[in-house]
């Protein structure tokens, strides 16, 4: 279709190169027109935009979910940014203009049905995260995850645990194994998952709590799995906002988050059903 409406361009153009729109300049302006108009329709009816708002912790993952729905439904463009769990529904709250919020907890999804943000037959668990400890310096034990931390000296990475819930998980592992009281000093707090990442593998900090899914795969470094007995399950959930003006897709992006394609992806990062 692209092909013809470029042909048809350009012998219009070679017409009017050839000063033959001077016979014809009546139909050469209708026919431009008819083209033109038609490009323009095709753009703004057709092609739909979705803006998701997602957790760090998803930072991989989602890229090869995107692209799986965008190679099923390549007339819906996705614009995808990471904002921890806390700041995202305090933004969408402030009228924020997204369309799907996949959060790395079941609280704050919850709290927006609550208050009108949010649609009910929307809600969807998607997955539970995995907290690890990971370290680009030190040889981590991977029998006894958290020995590590009283182990090695220097700084410990966590994710601000009032905003991020692998930051509050962190906070009840540490509490659990009686830690908390020794280790609090040596804590680097940074604002997401992602920033956290960066101090641990620059050597900033000599180890870092992070999620799974953000470590699973990286070639320098190491990490251990905290044990979950330690920590409330990570469940983690998405809803569409009600504001969304892309509602439509947004539940074509919900399926699709529902299919064995993203469970499949999600399980190769370190995610649980």
């Amino acid at each position: 279709m692209k092909k013809n409406w470029l042909k048809s361009i350009w012998i219009l153009l070679d017409q009017i190169k050839q000063k033959k729109y001077l016979k014809n300049l009546g139909m050469l302006r209708h026919n431009l027109f008819v083209i033109f108009a038609f490009l323009f329709f095709c753009n703004v009816s057709f092609a739909s935009k979705l803006v998701i708002v997602y957790t760090p912790s998803m930072q991989e993952p989602i890229k090869k979910i995107n692209s799986l729905f965008a190679n099923q439904y390549r007339n819906i463009e996705i614009t995808a940014i990471p904002i921890i769990a806390g700041a995202a529904f305090e933004q969408i709250k402030n009228g924020y203009p997204a369309d799907i919020f996949i959060s790395a907890d079941t609280m704050y999804p919850k709290k927006l049905i609550e208050g009108g943000f949010a649609l009910e037959n929307s809600y969807f668990v998607y997955a539970k995260g995995v907290l690890a400890l990971y370290s680009n310096l030190e040889k981590l034990n991977k029998k006894d995850c958290l020995e590590n931390v009283s182990k090695f000296q220097g700084y410990i990475g966590i994710i601000n645990p009032e905003l991020g819930p692998y930051g509050k998980a962190t906070i009840q592992a540490l509490k659990n194994s009686h830690m908390i009281d020794t280790v609090q000093i040596r804590f680097a707090q940074g604002k997401d998952a992602l920033q956290v990442l960066q101090f641990a593998q620059t050597k900033s900090v000599s180890m870092a709590f992070l999620p799974l899914s953000l470590v699973i795969n990286e070639k320098s470094g190491n990490y251990c799995i905290v044990d979950k007995k330690l920590y409330l399950p990570i469940n983690q959930a998405m809803v569409i906002l009600r504001s969304s003006k892309n509602k439509n897709e947004a539940f074509k992006y919900l399926e699709f988050m529902k299919s064995s394609q993203a469970k499949e992806i999600l399980k190769d990062y370190g995610f649980e059903a």
